[in-house]
């Protein structure tokens, strides 16, 4: 057999029932690849909306602690990448959505729809392309958020005991 390429000609080799069962599982693991990206995404969000919820109500209410220039400088860095962090993933949903819709007019009426007729595709391949980058962005700049918010809280304490 020879190797596989970009529009599936190998799999057009085999016979039915056995291409029928790689769907089958290429459809479960994707199925629970997506799963998997949901509760990453909802952990990432639920972090997200509870640090900058508890950080903004401690640092804006009426006797927040003191704080000097270069930590509120600090705070409003990690502020900026925490709400970043929520844009980029509901960009990343939001492309989700645009991504099935796209599916579903172009081969709505094309019943079996083939696997190849979706891994070939260049426009759901930019859609995925733009889902990865600024999942990947967004991730980071959650991660990046974070860190520079529990340096803030260190050097708030520091600054209080001092």
């Amino acid at each position: 057999m020879e190797a596989n390429n970009i529009r599936g000609e190998e799999r057009r080799k085999i016979s039915p029932d056995d291409h029928h069962k790689y769907l089958e599982r290429k459809s479960g693991f994707r199925i629970d690849f997506r799963q998997r990206i949901d509760l990453f995404t909802k952990t990432v969000l639920l972090f997200t909306g509870g640090a900058l919820t508890i950080s903004m109500s401690l640092f804006l209410k009426q006797d927040s602690p003191q704080v000097t220039t270069s930590i509120l400088q600090d705070l409003k860095i990690s502020w900026g990448l925490l709400l970043f962090t929520i844009v980029a993933f509901s960009v990343c949903y939001y492309t989700l959505l645009i991504q099935g819709f796209y599916i579903n007019k172009n081969w709505d009426g094309r019943l079996p729809l083939s696997d190849d007729q979706i891994t070939g595709n260049t426009t759901l391949s930019a859609l995925r392309g733009l889902i990865v980058i600024l999942g990947t962005i967004g991730f980071f700049s959650f991660l990046w958020g974070l860190v520079l918010l529990g340096t803030v809280s260190i050097e708030v304490v520091e600054l209080a005991g001092s």
